[in-house]
């Protein structure tokens, strides 16, 4: 049985796994190099759609299920509101996303979508959204209250199936690599395909047009209680950061496309993260070399980090194995 644990990384999926042990009764250290959840985690649009981000893939879209059904009693667990509602999703395609969608036309789609360009869309009334703005200082300061540390400014210099050494200083215990984007350059993790995936994304005003998530044919639109973020581009740049005039444009276009109205909303800002991208858009979860590593989340991390923290925590503990389809082993010569 693991006796404490070192995770690297303390972003949304690195903090909750910290939630989750530390309530275990397990010491967790987590070690980041910023601040926790100012990359990609805080930078997210926080959509929680596990039947449109499936992509046909049945083992991941149950994995999402089974996440988005306990999202709502985690999120009451963090003693912080954090914006979750099953504000429902949108998917103006002309193929259905997922077999429980209802296509919805005329009428009945102006009612539920007032402000929609399109003529038809397909509706899924279980999905939702969260506020990753305040989602994960929520979870970071519950794993605290819960006897998580935290230890930021420190650079990783080497990881192995005995600790970690950062900052010149070794911490003996169990890794766990969280570091999103960043886990490809973690000393000691090697020939692991994830990429950071750039994301550029806008917020306008809230308006009313926006009532639930919309997913269009290239761009998204996710209601919070005070803006509309518009998204997102999917650009494989490396560690390019900022915003290009190019990519708002793309996001913008697509946004008013499918919203029209949103032309007269106020621009309240715009940002760009990375995405740990996967070649499958799957997560990679297991031992890579002796190290547990849970990255490549691509467009699912923050529907998925409660229940990656949850299953995470249950093999490090030998409770039982991880997934099948987030295996690194689907990508080694013999997988």
């Amino acid at each position: 049985m693991t006796k404490n644990v070192v995770i690297v990384g303390g972003g949304l999926v690195g903090s909750a796994l910290a939630l989750e042990l530390a309530r275990r009764g397990v010491p967790v250290t987590v070690l980041e190099k910023a601040v926790p959840g100012a990359e990609a985690s805080s930078a997210a649009a926080g959509i929680l759609a596990p039947r449109v981000e499936a992509h046909g893939h049945p083992e991941q879209r149950a994995l999402g299920l089974e996440a988005l059904a306990g999202w709502q009693e985690w999120a009451a667990s963090l003693g912080d509101d954090v914006g979750f509602a099953r504000c429902g999703v949108l998917v103006a395609r002309d193929e259905s996303p997922d077999p429980d969608a209802e296509l919805l036309e005329g009428r009945a789609l102006a009612e539920r979508a007032p402000g929609l360009g399109a003529e038809r869309a397909w509706w899924i009334a279980e999905e939702g959204v969260v506020d990753t703005r305040v989602l994960v200082s929520a979870v970071h300061a519950a794993a605290a209250r819960a006897g998580a540390v935290f230890r930021s400014g420190l650079t990783v210099e080497s990881v192995d199936a005995g600790g970690v050494v950062a900052g010149g200083a070794r911490l003996a215990g169990t890794p766990v690599v969280c570091a999103g984007a960043w886990t490809s350059v973690v000393p000691g993790i090697a020939n692991l395909p994830v990429s950071p995936v750039r994301g550029q994304l806008v917020a306008v005003g809230a308006t009313g047009a926006v009532r639930s998530v919309v997913f269009g044919p290239a761009g998204y639109l996710v209601p919070r209680r005070d803006e509309t973020v518009l998204g997102a581009t999917m650009e494989n740049v490396g560690f390019a950061r900022g915003t290009t005039a190019q990519g708002l444009r793309d996001v913008l276009d697509a946004a008013l496309r499918l919203c029209p109205s949103l032309g007269a909303a106020p621009v309240l800002r715009q940002w760009s993260s990375f995405r740990p991208g996967s070649p499958d858009g799957r997560p990679i979860i297991g031992e890579v070399g002796g190290v547990m590593v849970a990255s490549g989340h691509s467009r699912n991390g923050i529907l998925l980090a409660p229940l990656t923290a949850s299953r995470v925590a249950d093999a490090l503990l030998a409770r039982r194995p991880l997934p099948p389809a987030w295996s690194p082993a689907r990508f080694s010569p013999a997988g």
